[in-house]
C-alpha cells in the first residue's frame, strides 16, 4: 500500500527549494515506475484501473502512460492541498 504523507513532502519540498517553480518535478519525481508500483498507487489513489475511460487524445498510449498520468494528477492535487494547509499555518 503507497501512503505518501503529503505534509512532509511539503516540508521536504520548502526545505530544498524557496519558491513553487519545481512542484511540477517534485512531484514527478514521486511517482512510482515498475508496472506493479503503478498499479498499485493507481489502486490506492484512484481505485481500480478498471474504471479508466480511455480518452481520445490516448490512443496510442500504453494503459501504463494513462494511469501514470492519472496518478500525477492526483499527487498534484493533494501535494497542493497540503500546500495551501501550510501555507494558512505559517
Amino acid at each position: 500500500m503507497t501512503v505518501v504523507d503529503w505534509h512532509n513532502e511539503v516540508k521536504e519540498y520548502k526545505k530544498h527549494y524557496d519558491n513553487d517553480d519545481g512542484i511540477h518535478e517534485y512531484v514527478e519525481g514521486l511517482l512510482p515506475i515498475y508496472f506493479g508500483d503503478i498499479y498499485q498507487a493507481y489502486h490506492d489513489e484512484i481505485g481500480t484501473p478498471l474504471n479508466i475511460e480511455i480518452e481520445d487524445y490516448h490512443v496510442g498510449f500504453e494503459i501504463w502512460n494513462i494511469m501514470v498520468g492519472h496518478i500525477f494528477d492526483s499527487y498534484m492535487q493533494n501535494f497542493l492541498e497540503a500546500w495551501n494547509e501550510i501555507e494558512e499555518e505559517e
